[in-house]
């Protein structure tokens, strides 16, 4: 599935952190992009519209998840699509039902309805690692992989509706592929780091790093797996244009201890205030990314990424001078 002038693809929320990445490197590399958004004429994706090629080969649509209609115009006339769009909650949610699963899953379910309908090649879902490993009878030394699956009733019990929305878009998402012989590949990330596009929202994965040069009272020592928001978009072309792409892909560079990533801060920029008292715990988890790079997928040193995220935050006034 070689990218050539004349393809056209739809990403879903393309306003967003991820999502941006990926029209950027579409338009790169010479796909026409079809993005949905909810209000097309607002300042928040005036990024988008100063992207390379943006001119001539972007169009954003109005498109309400929800509504299939909607979905279906901007699905229509393309090869691929690229779901991207979900709910994520950066606080307690009031209506878990209304707020982020019913979004999740029956806005996944229309966007590969329409997809059906439009006869597209092939669909890229990003679901997430939340979908993978949210599951208590997972082994201590288990490396976690493609094969495993979060419990729905354990996301349900804990209140992660997160987790559990994730989790039940995916099952839904695999189970019309099957029964209908669409084309679906999963890229499942961990939390997603690197620069920012845009500076009217903050995405919730980087206000974990924001949080800890903005400077804290305590940080827990969690162990992070962290990816680059330019590695994943890259995963995610790769999983369209190779023919051979299937299934599922956990997609991840680094597992890092919270204390050691707060050294490679420091060590990078001295001169921020960083959390005063690190508090120990134990949730160590092994994941494996090798059936992506068996794909022929790279990733960036995570320097590289601390550096560039720090950078463009200070760039969009999200940091104090040091």
């Amino acid at each position: 599935m070689a990218a050539s002038a004349a393809k056209k693809v739809c990403v879903t929320g393309a306003g967003g952190f991820v999502a941006s990445w990926l029209v950027k490197l579409l338009l790169s590399k010479g796909y026409v992009v079809h993005g949905t958004v909810r209000e097309p004429g607002s300042q928040k994706y005036d990024h988008l519209l100063k992207l390379e090629r943006a001119s001539e080969n972007l169009t954003l649509f109005k498109a309400d998840l929800l509504n299939y209609e909607s979905v279906h115009s901007a699905i229509s006339g393309c090869s691929a699509v690229f779901h991207v769009a979900s709910p994520v909650p950066s606080t307690v949610v009031p209506n878990p039902e209304v707020e982020v699963i019913e979004p999740a899953v029956k806005g996944t379910v229309n966007v590969l309805e329409a997809c059906l309908q439009a006869k597209v090649e092939r669909v890229i879902f990003v679901s997430s690692v939340t979908a993978v490993s949210m599951n208590p009878n997972l082994p201590d030394d288990k490396v976690i992989d493609e094969s495993c699956w979060s419990d729905k009733d354990y996301c349900k019990r804990t209140e992660n509706w997160y987790c559990y929305a994730k989790t039940e878009a995916e099952e839904r998402a695999l189970d019309l592929a099957k029964r209908t012989g669409l084309q679906l590949v999963r890229i499942c990330p961990t939390l997603v780091l690197g620069p920012i596009l845009q500076s009217s929202t903050v995405n919730a994965s980087s206000l974990v790093l924001l949080k800890l040069v903005k400077g804290c009272d305590s940080v827990e020592d969690k162990t992070r797996w962290l990816v680059d928001v330019r590695d994943l978009v890259d995963a995610m072309l790769l999983a369209y244009e190779k023919i051979e792409a299937e299934g599922r892909y956990l997609c991840l560079s680094h597992t890092v201890k919270t204390r050691d990533l707060l050294e490679k801060l420091k060590s990078i920029f001295p001169n921020f205030k960083y959390p005063a008292k690190i508090i120990e715990v134990d949730d160590y988890k092994s994941f494996s990314s090798e059936k992506l790079q068996r794909l022929g997928w790279k990733y960036r040193p995570l320097e590289e990424t601390l550096l560039d995220s720090v950078e463009s935050y200070r760039e969009a006034g999200l940091l104090q001078s040091e």
